[in-house]
């Protein structure tokens, strides 16, 4: 009966850890995320804005700011791919041994 009870406080304690790990998880991705958030607006706020006499972006401002953005969109993609495939050949290789 004791190890009954015991294999059971096992899962709760696994089942607990497993919570802790993706509550984890999902901090560490929220703050990649703002990161990557915070400097892809910086970088597009230093590299596209120029004039700070008035509110508003203007036209060339306003491209500019969106082909940055959308720039790091496709390069975001293109690495994403990139480390997908490379995975996929790891993953193949280890296969294969």
């Amino acid at each position: 009966r004791s190890e009954k009870n015991k294999t059971n406080m096992d899962l709760f304690r696994s089942a607990k850890d497993k919570q802790r790990i993706e509550e984890a998880a999902m901090r560490m991705q929220m703050q990649a995320f703002m990161l990557t958030y915070n400097n892809l607006t910086k970088r597009c706020f230093v590299d596209c804005v120029n004039d700070f006499t008035g509110r508003q972006l203007t036209t060339k401002e306003d491209g500019c700011v969106k082909n940055c953005v959308e720039k790091f969109f496709v390069a975001s993609q293109r690495i994403h791919l990139r480390f997908a495939e490379q995975h996929q050949l790891l993953v193949e290789g280890g296969a294969a041994s």
